[in-house]
């Protein structure tokens, strides 16, 4: 058995990490889990743990969040915690996933850290925090090299779960499949991501969950998630000569003081009686102070070329602000991860030229409810998700003209309660592959690097930049 050690036990981390790990130390995989979080979070975090029986664990308090550099105090708390650990999981807020990654890294110690690789206070608005993204990510590639040449097998595996989702692999199979066949690469991919999150004035301004008020927003948050399935999917499409080496980005965001214009302050009172017990801030307080806080919804058009030819056409839209099943003003005692009214939209249309296109869609329209079995596959069910693959058959009657792929027959549940969701499956499957991989154990998926995530960091670096100057930006691959 091994020891593991997660740094970060909030909202996401106990609805999926914890779970897993309770299950894969009950099945004496894991020995003891060492957890670290901040001393403000003591009663919440033992609350839960005593909800959830935990054994054979030990917490460690930090007073305040490291964003920057460990102190003193902070690396002996490490230092305690990661006795005898063999892995970590990195479950905090991006501002500080840099700075844990460096101090395992420097402990030889295998990683899984959540998305993104990294983000920085005030990167909404300053072009050179855009840019610092690809430094963070240098600085660690570099570091990461070199304790490799030390520890051969070890890994740095980022959460981006749908890189091993069934489905998602099914339609990179699907593109793979038409460019050995024709040498055709993607020629144009949309995707879209709705997370149906609705924040109201005064939380948008207090709230430090998935915030704003930090000065990044959507594009650190879910966002990233859709920056790395578009790079990945088109790599399936990429051979000789048919490579990138160079992207232009465009994005227009949308901010807190936008999405007051759009619902104000006096269309909240027509609509809910109880706003302002609630509400703390006057409009004008409000615009005053959020127009330097992050993106609420984030619209990137680029495009991939070689050279200055275009190779291939994206669109990622990205947005908070869409269809949600919140009606109330308070969010006292609701989870503020997957609850409080949160439902997804993810829709993608992916195009190779004139052989194939890919149609990816997800539409849910309730929150989680586990006491919900019905029609949970159908359109806006809890695990709705079709792709319909369309072929020239004129060019190649061999192929078929059009072939329906669904969830339900790719996917084997397994998570349950609150945590389930094939969404939630696939992280899953990567957990167990990450704690197998610590135990020197090779049965599971095929863990991904740090290192394949160079050009989703690219691009999230690119549409900060363009966010922040209004401008095209180009970035070199």
């Amino acid at each position: 058995m091994i020891n593991i050690l997660l740094i970060g036990l909030g909202y996401h981390s106990r609805r999926i990490y914890y779970p897993i790990l309770l299950e894969l130390q009950a099945k004496n995989k894991i020995d003891k889990i060492s957890i670290v979080d901040l001393e403000k979070e003591r009663c919440t975090i033992k609350s839960y743990l005593k909800e959830k029986e935990a054994k054979n664990y030990k917490l460690f308090l930090l007073k305040e969040p490291e964003n920057e550099k460990l102190s003193s105090k902070t690396f002996k708390i490490l230092e305690d915690a990661s006795i005898n650990v063999s892995g970590v999981i990195i479950s905090t807020e991006p501002l500080a996933h840099i700075v844990y990654a460096k101090w395992a890294l420097k402990k030889q110690l295998h990683i899984l850290m959540d998305k993104p690789v990294s983000t920085h206070k005030g990167i909404s608005t300053d072009t050179k925090k855009g840019k610092q993204l690809i430094a963070d990510f240098d600085s660690l590639k570099r570091l990461y090299l070199k304790q490799k040449k030390i520890k051969k097998d070890l890994i740095f595996a980022i959460m981006a779960q749908r890189r091993f989702h069934k489905v998602f692999m099914k339609v990179r199979e699907l593109i793979g499949e038409m460019h050995k066949e024709t040498n055709c690469p993607v020629t144009s991919i949309q995707a879209y991501h709705g997370d149906g999150q609705w924040r109201f004035p005064t939380e948008i301004i207090e709230q430090n969950y998935h915030p704003y008020n930090q000065g990044y927003g959507k594009c650190s948050h879910s966002g990233y998630h859709f920056f790395d399935m578009v790079a990945w999917l088109m790599r399936a499409g990429e051979g000789k000569g048919k490579v990138p080496d160079n992207f232009d980005v465009f994005t227009s965001c949308a901010r807190p003081p936008d999405f007051v214009h759009q619902f104000n302050f006096d269309d909240y009172r027509k609509n809910f009686k109880d706003f302002d017990d609630v509400n703390k801030y006057t409009e004008k307080q409000f615009i005053n102070k959020t127009k330097d806080f992050g993106e609420i919804d984030a619209y990137n058009q680029f495009s991939f070329k070689k050279g200055n030819k275009v190779q291939t056409l994206a669109s990622i839209n990205l947005s908070h602000n869409g269809f949600a099943q919140r009606g109330w003003c308070s969010t006292l005692g609701r989870d503020l991860y997957k609850g409080n009214g949160r439902v997804r939209h993810e829709q993608y249309h992916i195009s190779q030229g004139p052989f194939q296109a890919i149609v990816f869609n997800s539409y849910q329209s309730k929150e989680v409810n586990p006491k919900i079995e019905k029609n949970i596959y159908k359109v806006g069910g809890e695990y709705h998700l079709d792709v319909y693959c369309f072929r020239n058959t004129s060019f190649n009657p061999k192929w078929k003209c059009v072939e329906k792929y669904s969830v339900k027959d790719l996917i084997t549940r397994k998570m349950e309660d609150k945590s389930r969701g094939h969404q939630e499956d696939a992280r899953r499957s990567l957990v167990i592959s990450f704690i197998n991989h610590c135990d020197s154990d090779k049965n599971g998926i095929e863990l991904s690097d740090l290192l394949d995530y160079e050009r989703s960091v690219k691009m999230m670096s690119g549409a900060y930049q363009s966010i922040a100057s209004k401008s095209l930006i180009n970035i070199k691959l």
